[in-house]
């Protein structure tokens, strides 16, 4: 029965798309850019020129990825930033994989791999996103006495940890980066809870760690640096965008620097916002940030095709499909760049259709995510987030 309701809500959804794109301001014809289609890199303009000026775009990239010259040359024509999708998160950085002789030291191999993103950066004049500082799903060494995990650090341990452990990444990456996802994923999806209980940190200190994780990264930041908190799945998600909002209202106002929220932008072609075509919500979330007084940022941009696995066997999406993945960038790029005086950037997590978190497998057809295909040629998505 799972997988039969989704192939009915797809056939009515594929019955009512002409009126989505009728009230969405489209047309099937307008969202034709087939004739744009170019053959290879050289023969298009890439999104960091036709953004210059309106907001950066960038990236998420592994630093094994700066081996492919292709992919190279890829990230320097389209993108300003660059974020690292696992060198800069503290579990990686810390894990060693059973060697409980060197729990709670820096892993040096995983940090030369950060290093790299960080030396490419530098001398090609690009900026990483500091993603992230504090991830509280995730189970670090920071929060436990030794190497056991049985018994949870008292929060004056924990404070100690996070201030040197910030002051360490901040210090040795503060040339290169100068947005920071301080907090990453606090907050929670229901409204029994504002942040995630269930996280050990949370266990520990409250939401003081969030306050706490905030002050230090105020202390160590160089000027001009911005303070994001960083959430997923806010659109359309009521519960968690009001969580969000009231603790960062409250958090300013006892005093807490935060200069921005980041929502990663994590989305489907039929889930995400399937009756606001006008993607009126980013309004909703650029207006608040206003009254806050802070930025906003997209920070990990995809836009799926399929919502279960079963349906990504196929080779091809059905075309009514694919046209309103078109028209949900372009909307969606709409969006943000009538909010460009609170956005200051948007970035994709991924490069393309193979290098992006939805494919990494060894399914050739899973998704269509991207603004690129395979081979890192723009699709016609690509040139409707461009025509403007």
């Amino acid at each position: 029965m799972f997988n039969v309701i989704p192939e009915i809500l797809y056939k009515l959804l594929s019955l009512i798309f002409p009126l989505i794109l009728f009230f969405g301001g489209g047309s099937v014809a307008a969202l034709d850019y087939s004739d744009k289609l170019v053959e290879n890199q050289a023969d298009y303009a890439g999104l960091r020129e036709a953004y210059a000026g309106i907001f950066p775009v960038g990236a998420a990239v592994y630093s094994h990825q700066l081996d492919n010259p292709r992919l190279v040359d890829f990230i320097l024509k389209n993108f300003d930033t660059i974020t690292p999708e696992w060198e800069l998160k503290q579990h990686y950085l810390t894990d060693h994989r059973g060697d409980l002789s060197k729990w709670g030291q820096i892993n040096e191999d995983h940090l030369a791999s950060m290093d790299r993103l960080a030396e490419f950066a530098f001398e090609n004049n690009l900026k990483i996103r500091g993603h992230t500082l504090i991830w509280p799903v995730s189970n670090v060494w920071m929060y436990w006495t030794d190497a056991s995990e049985t018994t949870l650090v008292s929060k004056e341990v924990l404070f100690e940890r996070m201030e040197e452990y910030i002051k360490f990444i901040m210090g040795r990456y503060g040339h290169v980066v100068d947005v920071w996802d301080v907090v990453n994923e606090p907050f929670h999806y229901n409204w029994f809870a504002q942040l995630k209980e269930e996280t050990n940190i949370y266990k520990i200190a409250g939401e003081e760690f969030a306050t706490k994780a905030f002050e230090f990264a105020a202390k160590y930041a160089k000027p001009g640096d911005i303070l994001m908190v960083n959430e997923t799945f806010v659109e359309g998600n009521a519960a968690k965008t009001a969580n969000m909002f009231n603790c960062v209202e409250r958090w300013l106002k006892q005093g807490v620097r935060i200069d921005g929220i980041g929502t990663q932008g994590h989305m489907g072609t039929v889930s995400t916002l399937t009756f606001d075509p006008n993607f009126r919500a980013v309004d909703d979330l650029a207006k608040r940030c206003r009254k806050l007084g802070v930025v906003l940022e997209y920070t990990e941009i995809d836009i799926k095709i399929w919502e279960i696995d079963r349906q990504r066997t196929v080779e091809a999406p059905p075309q009514w499909l694919e046209t309103w993945q078109i028209f949900k960038y372009q909307k969606f790029f709409e969006a943000l760049r009538r909010n460009s005086d609170v956005v200051i950037g948007a970035t994709f997590w991924g490069l393309d259709d193979a290098n992006t978190v939805i494919n990494y497998n060894d399914n050739p057809y899973k998704d269509w995510p991207m603004l690129f295909d395979r081979n890192g040629l723009p699709k016609q998505n690509f040139f409707a987030v461009c025509d403007f």
